[in-house]
């Protein structure tokens, strides 16, 4: 047989004489060979791009390292573990490097209790300053795994003061936040780009020392946001905003804080102590046996009316006592740049000449309880008289002022002058001492700037 028969043999019937059928056919078969080359690019494409998208996405879980800075009373608590660890004392390394220092991890739970100051330092530089009666949840600490492209670090904060920090670094993407209840505090310095600034935020308990009664963020260095309730806030430098329990952000307010309540003792309609949170702490005297009178009175400073409370006994009196009031604050003020104690006091009488045998009776005094950064109890007073005692030198200076009877006189005191200076306050006392005295004081606050 011929090889022409052969090939006539090989093709079907049909088309030995139908052309136009052998070329549908043929065209049907290089569209096949057509889609199959473009599938296969497509295919090859998609693995690239994918492949790419890994490299710059994919992300890997890092740690962090928690040192003490003061105190001995810090603890970690691992993922899915109930049980809590001593943060380890003294590490030698330096911040960052881990060498006497805890290791965190995603997911770790630290805390901190009276007296305690940390610093956590995060992979890529970023730190996290905690205070004392703080926790708070490493929730996400993470960056992409190939390239420098995105980090992410979410903090969950149940109670206490942190201070962020998060570092300058080379990531398109950075996200740093801390979340407190339903309010999300972050970084927001332009574009997607959170680092480089410096936020506090500041969460306080409710009565039953569980659940979040508000929730206070300021800014440092950059650009804020609060988030809470579906709302935002913008905060530049040195705004603070407030967050109440199930509420929005309030508006931007100067980053100040008053620390002391009630300072030009308003009356309080239907408290148990009239001038609260204000409580007196007067004392009898031996002999005499007659307490001291604390009364709200209606008085002039530069032309401005205010109410002062009075603090007097009879003049007649022959033995010591003490007629005042207290109050505690219980507050850490390590955070704070700028910190001043201010008043208004006068003296009106006295009939213990300087500050009595002891140097200490003074017919008006206030005085600072607060811990250093060691932790030690410190006090400090401030005492005003008007009737110098020639048998006696003066009184140290920076202790006591001689003032003019029935003049108003300033008090203003920089607490960052204070050695050591004051790391918490305590609490606050403003009394009269002595036998008989009659003064008023006014206007008492600690301002607090951060």
């Amino acid at each position: 047989m011929s090889v022409a028969g052969q090939r006539a043999r090989s093709v079907p019937p049909s088309l030995q004489d139908d052309p136009a059928a052998r070329r549908r056919q043929v065209r049907l078969a290089w569209t096949f060979v057509s889609v199959a080359c473009v599938a296969s690019l497509l295919l090859c494409t998609a693995a690239g791009g994918a492949a790419y998208w890994y490299r710059g996405h994919a992300t890997v879980k890092r740690t962090a390292t928690v040192e003490v800075v003061g105190g001995d009373r810090a603890y970690v608590r691992a993922a899915y573990q109930t049980n809590w660890n001593a943060v380890p004392l003294g590490g030698a390394g330096g911040p960052g490097t881990g060498d006497g220092a805890a290791v965190l991890h995603e997911g770790d739970t630290l805390r901190t209790e009276e007296g305690t100051h940390v610093l956590v330092t995060l992979w890529d530089g970023s730190t996290i300053e905690v205070f004392e009666q703080t926790q708070l949840q490493f929730v996400e600490m993470r960056a992409t795994q190939y390239i420098s492209r995105a980090k992410s670090v979410t903090i969950r904060q149940t109670r206490g003061l942190l201070r962020v920090s998060p570092a300058p670094d080379d990531y398109s993407r950075s996200r740093f936040q801390v979340l407190a209840g339903n309010t999300a505090v972050l970084m927001k310095e332009g574009g997607e780009r959170t680092s480089g600034g410096s936020f506090l935020v500041d969460v306080t308990l409710g009565p039953d020392g569980e659940s979040i009664a508000q929730v206070r963020a300021s800014v440092r260095r950059g650009v804020g946001a609060v988030r809470a309730g579906g709302a935002e806030v913008r905060l530049d430098v040195n705004e603070q905003s407030v967050v109440p329990a199930g509420g929005v952000p309030g508006a931007p307010t100067a980053a100040r804080r008053d620390l002391v309540a009630n300072g030009t003792f308003a009356p309080a309609s239907g408290a148990q102590m009239p001038f609260s949170p204000w409580r007196d702490i007067s004392t009898p005297g031996q002999a005499d046996g007659a307490f001291g009178k604390i009364l709200p009175v209606s008085d002039t400073i530069d032309g401005r009316t205010v109410t002062a409370v009075e603090l007097s006994r009879s003049m007649d009196s022959t033995d010591p006592a003490l007629t005042g009031l207290s109050q505690q604050l219980d507050v850490t003020v390590a955070d704070l740049v700028a910190l001043e104690l201010t008043a208004d006091v006068k003296v009106l009488a006295q009939n213990v000449p300087g500050g009595g045998v002891a140097g200490s009776e003074f017919p008006l005094i206030v005085k600072l309880t607060y811990h250093d950064a060691s932790g030690v109890m410190r006090e400090r007073t401030w005492g005003f008289y008007v009737v110098a005692d020639p048998a006696s030198p003066p009184p140290p200076a920076g202790t006591s002022t001689l003032v003019t009877a029935g003049q108003w006189a300033p008090l203003r005191v920089d607490l960052r002058d204070l050695t050591p200076q004051p790391m918490r306050l305590d609490s606050i006392e403003v009394y009269a001492s002595g036998h008989g005295y009659r003064a008023r004081i006014t206007d008492v606050a600690i301002i607090g700037t951060e």
